[in-house]
């Protein structure tokens, strides 16, 4: 998996709190073929509001 920043980390947020929720939602998903995954993963992070920043997200499983 490879992501930008933009995935995880937000403004007035310790930079701690945004791994930790991937992992979390890795966890809940890792069952999950990469195409779900990365829906679930995108879904679940991606900030409601609007982005203020770009975000890329590639998952692979081998």
């Amino acid at each position: 998996m490879l992501y930008t920043d933009g995935l995880i980390e937000r403004r007035h947020e310790d930079i701690d709190v945004g791994p930790a929720r991937l992992a979390d939602v890795l966890g809940r998903h890792r069952a999950a073929d990469p195409e779900d995954l990365a829906d679930a993963v995108l879904r679940e992070l991606l900030p409601r509001e609007a982005a203020t920043d770009d975000t890329a997200l590639v998952i692979m499983r081998w």
